[in-house]
C-alpha cells in the first residue's frame, strides 16, 4: 500500500500538480484565445457593457492569472512571500468557480424575479453563502512557504474540510440553479421554445459536467492523503467549470438569435433597452412573450372585429433574441 505521507511520494505528487497546471494553462489558453467575442465587441463598442458580464469576464481572467502564476512560479529563483501569493491565488481560483455558477444563477434570478420574490431572496442568500465560502477557502484552504533547498514555494498545509465543503456547496448550488431554471421556464410556458430549450439544456449539461469534475475534487480533499493530493483536482475542476460556463454565455450571443424573417417576427425593446425574446402572432390576436434580462411575460391582446372572434387561427412562434 502506498504511503502517501512519504516525502518521496509527496514530491512526486507535487511534480504531477505542476505538470497538471502546465497542461491546464495550454488547454484553457486555447479556449481563451479563440473565445474573445465579448471582449472584442466591448473594445470596439459594438456591445454596451452590462453588470451581468462581470462574472463572465472576472472568472475567465481569474483562472488565467492563477494558472499562469503556478506555471511561472516554478522558475522563480528569488524568494517571494509564498503564503500570501498562494492564498491570493486560492481566492482567485475559488472566485472563478463561484463566477461560473453565478453566470447561470443570474438566469434563474432573471426568470424568477417577477414571479416569486421568496425564491429570489433564497437564491440570493445561497449566492452570498457561496461568496463567503470563497473567502474562507482563500484563508484556510492552503498554506505555503519558501523552500531554500529547491528555491521554490512548497505547500505545507491544505484544509481538507474547507475544500470538501466548498465543492459540495458548489455542486448543490448548480443543482438548485438547474431546478429553478427549468421550473421557471415551465411556469412561464417557455420551456419548449427555442430559447427555453437552450437555457434548460445548457444548465443540464453544465450541471452534469461540473458534477463529474467536482466530485473527484471533493472526494480527494476529504480523503486527506497528503497536502498535494488534497488540492490536485481543484484546478481541473475550476478550469472546466469556467470553460463550460463561458460556452453557455457565448452560445446565447444575441447575433445568433436575430431572425431573418422580419415580416413574421418583430424586434421589440424592453424598458431596459434589451431586445424581447419571443414573438407570438396569430391572425386575430397578437401575444408577445418577453424573454430577456427581464424574462417577463407581457400579454397584449389586440382589438379585433367582433365578427372574427369566433374564428380559429394557427399560431406561429419566432424566437428573435435573448440579450444576456
Amino acid at each position: 500500500m502506498v504511503n502517501w505521507q512519504d516525502p518521496v511520494v509527496v514530491t512526486f505528487c507535487a511534480f504531477l500538480y505542476n505538470q497538471n497546471a502546465v497542461f491546464l494553462l495550454g488547454f484553457f489558453g486555447t479556449h481563451f484565445i479563440t473565445r474573445t467575442t465579448i471582449e472584442w465587441s466591448l473594445l470596439t463598442k459594438r456591445r454596451h457593457f452590462s453588470p451581468a458580464l462581470i462574472p463572465y469576464l472576472f472568472g475567465r481572467y481569474a483562472i488565467l492569472v492563477t494558472l499562469l502564476f503556478f506555471v511561472v512560479s516554478n522558475h522563480f529563483t528569488n524568494k517571494i512571500s509564498c503564503d500570501v501569493a498562494y492564498k491570493t491565488l486560492a481566492v482567485l481560483g475559488s472566485s472563478a468557480s463561484f463566477c461560473s455558477t453565478l453566470n447561470l444563477g443570474l438566469r434563474s434570478y432573471i426568470i424568477w424575479r417577477d414571479m416569486n420574490r421568496i425564491v429570489v431572496w433564497l437564491l440570493s442568500i445561497g449566492c452570498i453563502g457561496h461568496a463567503a465560502l470563497v473567502a474562507v477557502q482563500g484563508v484556510n484552504s492552503i498554506a505555503s512557504q519558501w523552500d531554500p533547498l529547491t528555491d521554490s514555494c512548497i505547500v505545507v498545509h491544505s484544509s481538507d474540510v474547507t475544500m470538501f465543503v466548498f465543492y459540495m456547496y458548489t455542486m448543490l448550488m448548480d443543482l438548485v440553479i438547474l431546478v429553478l431554471t427549468i421550473c421557471g421556464l415551465w411556469r412561464k410556458a417557455a420551456l419548449k421554445s427555442k430559447i427555453g430549450t437552450a437555457l434548460s439544456e445548457q444548465c443540464l449539461w453544465y450541471c452534469a459536467g461540473t458534477f463529474l469534475i467536482n466530485i473527484p475534487a471533493a472526494v480527494f480533499a476529504i480523503l486527506d492523503m497528503n497536502v498535494i493530493m488534497n488540492v490536485i483536482f481543484s484546478m481541473p475542476a475550476t478550469t472546466v467549470s469556467v470553460i463550460m460556463s463561458s460556452e453557455a454565455v457565448l452560445s446565447l450571443d444575441p447575433v445568433e438569435y436575430y431572425g431573418t424573417k422580419q415580416d413574421t417576427a418583430t424586434r421589440e425593446r424592453g424598458r431596459d433597452g434589451a431586445s424581447l425574446g419571443v414573438a407570438v402572432h396569430t391572425d386575430t390576436r397578437s401575444r408577445r412573450v418577453a424573454l430577456t434580462t427581464n424574462i417577463a411575460l407581457d400579454t397584449h391582446l389586440s382589438s379585433v372585429d367582433s365578427t372574427a372572434t369566433s374564428q380559429k387561427s394557427e399560431t406561429t412562434v419566432e424566437v428573435v433574441v435573448m440579450d444576456v
